[in-house]
């Protein structure tokens, strides 16, 4: 029986663009337990292992386990918004400096037109 958290799991491996082994690989786990962790009911799932897995997929173990995020938002931006939050405050600033800048830059010149 295929659950939230296989779906969750699939999805966000593809996000990552990883295959199976890949995952497998980074994970310390093998490439047939991800399939199995993809495609079946596991009912004995070790803390290790998901926090192997959020390691390699690069998201929160809440974000496995399917906690709803504060916004709906894709994986890329959960992804982009934890490394933002973890950067220190000067890089912060430097961040929305660079933001706000892009944020006046005519429509056309971002296009490259």
């Amino acid at each position: 029986m295929v659950t939230g958290f296989n779906r969750r799991l699939r999805a966000l491996r593809k996000s990552a663009k990883l295959t199976l082994e890949g995952l497998g690989d980074a994970a310390g786990i093998s490439k047939s337990y991800v399939w199995e962790l993809e495609n079946r009911e596991v009912p004995h799932l070790s803390v290790k292992v998901l926090v192997d897995l959020a390691k390699a997929l690069d998201v929160s173990i809440l974000d496995l386990l399917g906690e709803p995020p504060p916004v709906k938002a894709s994986p890329e931006d959960l992804r982009f918004f934890r490394k933002y939050v973890n950067m220190d405050r000067a890089d912060k600033e430097r961040f929305q400096t660079m933001v706000d800048l892009f944020d006046r830059l005519p429509t056309a010149r971002i296009r490259g037109k």
